[in-house]
């Protein structure tokens, strides 16, 4: 082994893809045709490895599982949004669970890094139950004297509930950035 040998070896990959310059490549082969060790290297770089992905489907496969996980947890998201707006509603005093919408904003901005499927995530099943609770007679009673005013009940619930979704998106942005720097 000369001194030339740990410089050719390092340009082999380079070479096999034909990425070399003309002088460069001339010298790699050169220097091939004259060391046995070095020639040994480029032919054992050649040899294909073998394929350890099944062949035919095994893509799509993995897509297929992806995918199924990334609905479940979309699946999860959407029934805990649902479930604390059921829980939080803010015009029947049970506003001390309203936190949790910090929490469900921090959580799903840190999974989707989107303000916006945040926003959707808990705004619009509470809209729903806020429209389902003020807007019908499901519960035996109305809240309102007009649908007019019960969407705008509604609509404030969810305006409110979206203030603390967003004190969530800006502390999981701050997770993220703090995630990123270490």
């Amino acid at each position: 082994m000369n001194k030339e040998c740990p410089i050719i070896q390092d340009l082999l990959p380079l070479y096999e893809e034909d990425l070399l310059q003309l002088g460069t490549k001339q010298f790699v082969e050169e220097h091939l045709k004259s060391c046995q060790e070095c020639r040994q290297i480029a032919e054992q770089s050649q040899i294909p490895l073998p394929v350890e992905v099944e062949q035919g489907g095994g893509s799509k496969k993995m897509i297929r599982k992806i995918t199924l996980k990334l609905t479940t947890i979309q699946i999860f998201f959407v029934a805990i949004a649902f479930i604390l707006a059921m829980g939080t509603t803010v015009m029947n005093n049970n506003s001390g669970f309203i936190l949790t919408y910090a929490l469900l904003g921090a959580v799903t901005y840190m999974f989707y890094r989107s303000i916006l499927i945040a926003v959707l995530l808990a705004g619009v099943p509470n809209f729903i139950w806020n429209c389902l609770l003020y807007m019908t007679d499901w519960f035996g009673l109305f809240y309102a004297n007009s649908s007019s005013e019960a969407f705008f009940i509604a609509l404030t619930a969810v305006i409110v509930h979206l203030i603390f979704t967003f004190i969530g998106i800006a502390i999981g942005f701050c997770i993220l950035k703090i995630r990123e720097e270490n």
